[in-house]
């Protein structure tokens, strides 16, 4: 078998009803030099079964199984470790990637600027009823320079990033080299529990090394909804502070005082407008990354008011 240029990457745990259909989206790619690489994290239903079961009918699956669960965040970090090809497609196990996402993706990584490509996705139970997710360009591809992606970071009503692998493509050695299982933040969170921050890590991090990124309007992933998927699944909003602190990690060590003090005032807007109370900015520059001094409290608040009178310009903002 010659060697694969791209490998679908996905690690599973326990998802018998979905495996599946999971294999056969990346077996259905109209590109066909791939390899699928199926990691099973010591499932305890019948989810090893199905895998061997399209391991045996398709040279281009290769499968392996940990000896015990080792958390999802180390099982990505397998599915890397077994691939051969040059790029990567990481495809969740309860997902579905549409037959055309390599074909129109990965001519732009011909390109060496270019840091990831990334499309809309659906978010849904079943495709037919799934709400478009990322769909923010206009309708083809938008390169987008790596200093206004880093504004994207920030989070507002007017545009979304992905956060999660599922709805990009990465060269090997950025999934390899940028994909962490911890981060040295301030306060002490558990990151592979859910993967929530590893995640969009990888997008920041490789962002880094790059002139900019592409980002297509058309729609070419499925991310599917059920009670056992880790959005669901977010107890005491896990998920939402994985994401928070790993981004004010990244904005405080990797971009500059202004994008973290914005960053963490959008944070800080947020919950006020749910809770409907005050709540004390210093809280938050702790929380996030800070020491709480009265300059970080003070950027804060500057960076929270020119939020609030005035809507960012997302293509001409320059931080």
């Amino acid at each position: 078998m010659k060697t694969p240029n791209v490998s679908i990457l996905i690690p599973v745990y326990n998802r018998e009803n979905f495996i599946a259909a999971c294999i056969e989206s990346a077996l259905s790619q109209t590109f066909s030099n791939i390899e699928v690489i199926v990691v099973d994290n010591a499932s305890t239903d019948r989810t090893w079964d199905v895998c061997k079961h399209y391991a045996a009918i398709d040279s281009r699956v290769r499968i392996f199984r940990n000896d015990e669960n080792v958390g999802p965040v180390r099982n990505w970090l397998r599915c890397a470790a077994e691939a051969r090809g040059a790029y990567g497609k990481m495809l969740f196990s309860d997902d579905l990637m549409f037959p055309h996402f390599l074909e129109k993706t990965l001519p732009y990584l011909e390109d060496a600027d270019v840091a990831f490509v990334s499309t809309s996705a659906l978010l849904g139970e079943t495709p037919a009823t799934g709400v478009v997710l990322y769909n923010n360009m206009p309708r083809g591809a938008q390169r987008v320079s790596s200093e206004q992606y880093f504004n994207f970071l920030i989070p507002n009503k007017r545009f979304q990033i992905p956060y999660s692998p599922g709805a990009a493509i990465f060269r090997m050695a950025d999934i390899r080299a940028n994909l962490r299982i911890s981060i040295q933040t301030k306060n002490i969170h558990d990151f592979t529990k859910n993967g929530a921050g590893p995640d969009v890590l990888l997008f920041a991090l490789t962002t880094l090394n790059y002139k900019n990124v592409v980002m297509l309007s058309q729609t070419e992933v499925f991310f599917r909804v059920h009670q056992g998927s880790f959005t669901i699944l977010d107890s005491g909003n896990e998920v939402t502070q994985g994401y928070r602190i790993a981004i004010a990690w990244f904005c405080k060590n990797k971009l500059s005082k202004r994008h973290w003090a914005r960053y963490v005032a959008r944070a800080w807007l947020s919950d006020m407008k749910k809770t409907r109370s005050l709540i004390s900015p210093n809280k938050y520059a702790a929380s996030y990354e800070g020491e709480g001094t009265a300059g970080e409290v003070g950027a804060i608040i500057l960076s929270a008011f020119s939020i609030l009178i005035s809507p960012l310009k997302l293509f001409a903002e320059k931080i």
